[in-house]
């Protein structure tokens, strides 16, 4: 005989001497008590007038939470963009009795520069005239400023908070006041 059957044997009349598992069971006791112990918080929370008010705290602060994240993910724009990106686009855009005008304030190279467009051309909204104001004022492109917000301060005056984006933590804000003129918005 060899090692291989000995074994085999030797487990097998093991296994008949002791029917059934080889570990003992858990107590069934046992398990039901740990487990009660275990859900005792949650039962005082659901049977207790405390509690329940508790758990309904808990649950509205959730729903409140989810519906600020929510609103705070699909904020509104601004009501208009900015003056356009490049030189040329904004110098065909202001005409051509104003590009005479916008090119008079080109730095040494002949460019047109978007400070010099933002005083030469009144905008078609406030928002638009803040946010070019703000640009040439910080020396950025206008596609790095944006309008937050609007409050009227009179029937021609418009006061906009505007945010430029300077670098990754720098983001200045400011109140910019416009007023309409007869054709458009300029800062005073």
């Amino acid at each position: 005989m060899n090692a291989e059957a000995t074994a085999v044997r030797t487990a097998k009349s093991i296994g008949a001497a002791i029917p059934g598992r080889w570990s003992t069971p858990p107590s069934d006791a046992a398990v039901r008590k740990v487990v009660s112990l275990g859900l005792a918080p949650l039962r005082l929370l659901f049977q207790t007038p405390v509690g329940r008010r508790l758990t309904t705290t808990a649950v509205l602060s959730l729903l409140m939470v989810g519906m600020v994240s929510t609103l705070y993910a699909h904020a509104d724009s601004p009501g208009a963009p900015g003056l356009p990106a490049t030189p040329a686009a904004a110098s065909r855009a202001a005409g051509p009795g104003q590009a005479a005008a916008a090119a008079t304030g080109a730095g040494a190279s002949g460019e047109t520069t978007l400070a010099a467009v933002a005083a030469a051309r009144p905008a078609k909204d406030a928002a638009g005239a803040a946010t070019a104001w703000y640009a040439a004022r910080l020396h950025l492109p206008s596609d790095r400023v944006q309008a937050l917000q609007q409050q009227s301060v009179d029937k021609r005056k418009v006061k906009v908070m505007v945010m430029a984006q300077v670098s990754a933590t720098d983001l200045p804000t400011a109140f910019v006041t416009v007023e309409q003129t007869g054709r458009g918005w300029k800062v005073p």
